[in-house]
């Protein structure tokens, strides 16, 4: 058994015998070799005999490189050739890992947010502006992982590969059961224990009534699969799957341009989708997740005309499919939003987000369609995309997304009173906030979503 990181050389070794325990002996030509996923069967190296080097009698070696994008898994390389015209086969199992730099700066939990600078900006009513995004941002920041903390877990999903002992050095032992603990997870491609693929069919993820997130793996026992048999209990047991709390998304829109790299940090998209996601957002398109870190107003190609009067709420386009409810459009300086749409007539808040109210004639009319977005987060891989590829949003659960909008908000009105806000107390008439509805909010989603230890009996 081998292991290498993806992306690092690794010499992959063949060893010939004229029989079981005789001497070595040479093929009668360069064997070939073939690498293939255990979990999958994708090919990851075709069948080749070019680099095979013979370094003594019976012996082969290839140095093989695997892709810093290939999945994280067990593979088998196939060695075949003949001997004595007969065809011979050897195997090796490798176990292939994700780079450690890789794993860390797309799985961290650094600008992962469950509300959005939005949902805060709206929760305050204020206009934003280039100081106050940096006080928000950072708000949110602070209240997700304060929230974190509060719940003992993560809630985002991360793809990726992770590492158990076997067994544990720690708490009580059970031949079949491996106990996750703050590792929860969403999903499993793979698992293997001491080099050996388990197959789907030989483990159980439970709780299987109330999961994902499982917290644990179970064995069946009416399988001959079994954890443990690696060279050291150390980083014996190896999964790759889906981690976090839960994997809850919706369907947005859709890309309108088609994205052809992998580098570049924007992405254009439709009405539907500028509706429905803010800054701090988390989408997929296609395999890959990605961060939105800004929005841009691009021009819609249409125009609208309207009076500098608060009743002229009916904004007239030339195609009024284009655009959605929620959607917040600009017009000159003005900001308007769309309330409801009648074929091309759009019903519309004026002078939204502090903008002043203004008369337009054929305005352009600009949308937050532009998004700036990091590319390949929370452990998948930057990748290209088409036009008109489906976009989905990731959604917390709707009370981490209540309490973190909550701690945001405090966090930025203590801010702003020096830190000397406190709870109303009798006889005092300075400006107060109340802390109750925040703490209960902040009991009530612990005891929704918090990690509870769990109950051993002594």
């Amino acid at each position: 058994m081998s292991e290498v990181i993806a992306g690092q050389p690794v010499t992959l070794l063949s060893q010939w015998y004229d029989f079981s325990g005789g001497t070595l002996t040479d093929l009668d030509g360069t064997p070939a070799i073939t690498i293939t996923s255990v979990a999958t069967g994708a090919v990851a190296l075709s069948t080749t005999t070019s680099g095979v080097t013979h370094p003594a009698v019976g012996s082969y070696g290839y140095a093989w490189t695997p892709a810093s994008s290939l999945n994280a898994g067990v593979y088998l390389a196939t060695w075949s050739g003949t001997k004595s015209a007969s065809p011979v086969t050897a195997t090796e199992t490798i176990t292939v890992t994700a780079p450690a730099t890789a794993n860390a700066t797309t799985t961290s939990p650094d600008g992962v947010w469950y509300a959005t600078r939005e949902d805060v900006m709206h929760a305050l009513d204020v206009q934003t502006t280039a100081r106050n995004r940096r006080q928000i941002d950072a708000a949110i920041e602070a209240a997700s992982r304060a929230v974190e903390g509060l719940c003992h877990r993560v809630f985002y999903p991360a793809v990726g590969t992770r590492y158990f002992d076997w067994p544990a050095r720690v708490g009580a032992y059970t031949p079949w059961v491996l106990r996750l603990d703050a590792s929860e997870l969403i999903s499993a491609t793979t698992v293997a224990s001491g080099g050996v693929l388990i197959g789907t069919d030989e483990y159980n993820l439970e709780p299987n009534r109330s999961g994902p997130p499982f917290t644990r793996i179970e064995v069946k026992q009416s399988s001959n699969a079994a954890f443990g048999g690696g060279s050291t209990y150390q980083r014996d047991i190896q999964i790759t799957g889906l981690w976090g709390y839960r994997n809850t998304e919706t369907t947005l829109g859709a890309v309108v341009t088609a994205v052809s790299t992998t580098t570049g940090t924007t992405l254009t998209v439709d009405g539907a989708t500028s509706a429905g996601v803010g800054v701090g957002s988390i989408l997929r398109v296609d395999s890959e997740r990605m961060i939105v870190t800004e929005r841009t107003q691009v021009s819609t190609g249409q125009t609208g005309t309207l009076t500098a009067s608060k009743g002229d709420v009916t904004l007239t386009v030339s195609d009024g499919t284009a655009f959605a409810v929620d959607e917040v459009l600009l017009l000159n300086s003005e900001r308007i939003r769309i309330d409801d749409i009648a074929g091309n007539a759009l019903t519309v808040e004026r002078a939204y987000d502090g903008t002043v109210l203004a008369a337009h004639t054929s305005a352009t009319i600009y949308a937050p369609r532009k998004l700036t977005v990091t590319r390949g987060a929370l452990g998948t891989t930057a990748d290209t995309h088409s036009n008109a590829s489906a976009v989905y949003l990731w959604q917390p659960p709707g009370l981490v997304r209540q309490l973190v909008k909550a701690e945001a908000i405090w966090l930025l009105l203590q801010e702003r009173s020096g830190w000397f806000r406190k709870s109303s107390t009798a006889g005092n008439s300075s400006a107060e906030v109340s802390r109750s509805a925040i703490d209960a909010l902040r009991d009530q989603a612990y005891s929704e979503h918090g990690r509870k230890a769990r109950m051993r009996g002594v």
